[in-house]
């Protein structure tokens, strides 16, 4: 399988180049949050597509949607059911880095007043980089 094709392979190759390039684009009179805030979110999604389709094609898993939990049954979010797939499936290490990101993302898209640090920043991308490096794709 061909993943550079895909989407969510795009998306990664989009948010290193953001993370390249990030002093270039930042508007004049916004700070660095911005620019760091859209970075850490498109890592976590890219990250996240990235095993989805991962899950889907190796395992043949898709996390059910709104409308497919049963009356009663306690729904769990999508983000979530990938990340308890990921443990089913023996990739502990990427659902913590995928973990790890998702709370990244959080601060980033939650909580706009808060600082986020240039660590984050490369943080995010490493989590980011590892999690696609380390899925194999038939």
């Amino acid at each position: 399988m061909n993943i550079t094709k895909y989407p969510q392979f795009q998306l990664y190759l989009l948010t290193l180049k953001l993370a390249q390039l990030k002093q270039q684009i930042i508007p004049k009179n916004c700070d660095e949050r911005c620019i760091n805030s859209t970075i850490i979110n498109r890592a976590y999604y890219s990250a996240y597509l990235m095993c989805q389709l991962w899950l889907e094609e190796t395992h043949n898993f898709k996390p059910k949607s709104p409308w497919d939990f049963e009356d009663g049954e306690e729904q769990i979010s999508s983000h979530k059911q990938i990340r308890n797939a990921l443990i089913n499936f023996g990739e502990r290490k990427i659902k913590t880095e995928l973990h790890n990101l998702f709370d990244l993302r959080s601060k980033a898209d939650y909580n706009p007043f808060v600082d986020i640090t240039p660590q984050e920043v490369t943080d995010a991308i490493k989590y980011m980089e590892n999690i696609i490096h380390n899925l194999e794709f038939n």
